[in-house]
């Protein structure tokens, strides 16, 4: 699913670093609290897959799309804009649809979504092949257990033993949905869990304490419209640094 900030185009180097985590260490439970398109928890081999996010729509259009339900393929700009302004009439997994789906950049609500093919004359059906691409992904995520919570409502007393994957927010960037992140928080709850679990982050950056273990320099729209050059990395706490062999 195209979604802001989504990490498909360097899962190819992420999912290996975590797949040799999940396999070495025996790990049955594989879980993200910031899962955003499934981008990632697609492509990962685990007993238990648990992908959680804050955003209600976002959850309840993958379970929907889990139960089998089939969507409209076309999304109008009436029907965007009736949707948009009204979403308390709606189920929130059809707002989810639309205002993912229909929209420009994949971001939530952000306009309409237009384009043209390579003729620069033939108006391209975006929310079709949003929805196409969506359908697609949905029988490697049919297993996942899909939750709507805070990240804080999960401690070490819930969660042991597992590998946890963070792509949260990033810090100066396009907000998402929810702009209130506290990201001392953040890294503290990060520091608790890696106490009991494997834990990775995705970042530009990191506090002291984490170890940079792998980055790639990639173009981004996250922080204005035109595209720039970002390094992404993947941390830990300094803590695990002996426990992955590192």
């Amino acid at each position: 699913m195209k979604y802001v900030g989504s990490k498909n185009r360097i899962s190819k180097d992420l999912v290996p670093i975590l797949q040799k985590c999940i396999d070495e260490n025996d790990i049955k439970v594989y879980f993200e609290p910031f899962v955003g398109g499934a981008n990632l928890i697609d492509k990962i081999k685990c007993e238990t897959r648990i992908g959680n996010d804050i955003h209600k729509e976002l959850i309840a259009l993958f379970q929907k799309l889990q139960t089998g339900w089939k969507p409209p393929m076309h999304i109008s700009e009436e029907e965007y804009n009736k949707v948009r302004n009204n979403k308390s009439s709606y189920p929130d997994y059809y707002v989810g649809l639309v205002g993912f789906c229909a929209t420009f950049g994949a971001k939530w609500f952000g306009g309409y979504a237009r384009g043209y093919k390579a003729d620069k004359v033939t108006p391209r059906d975006i929310p079709n092949e949003a929805i196409r691409n969506l359908l697609d992904q949905i029988p490697q995520i049919k297993d996942v257990v899909f939750t709507n919570k805070s990240y804080l409502d999960f401690n070490k007393d819930k969660l042991k033993n597992c590998l946890i994957y963070c792509d949260p927010p990033y810090q100066d960037t396009t907000k998402y949905k929810h702009n209130d992140f506290d990201y001392d928080v953040f890294w503290d709850w990060v520091r608790e869990m890696s106490k009991e679990n494997f834990v990775f982050v995705s970042e530009y950056n990191a506090p002291p304490d984490f170890k940079c273990i792998w980055q790639k320099t990639i173009k981004t729209t996250l922080k204005v419209e035109k595209q720039e050059e970002r390094l992404e990395k993947l941390f830990i706490h300094s803590s695990l640094t002996s426990k992955l062999k590192l």
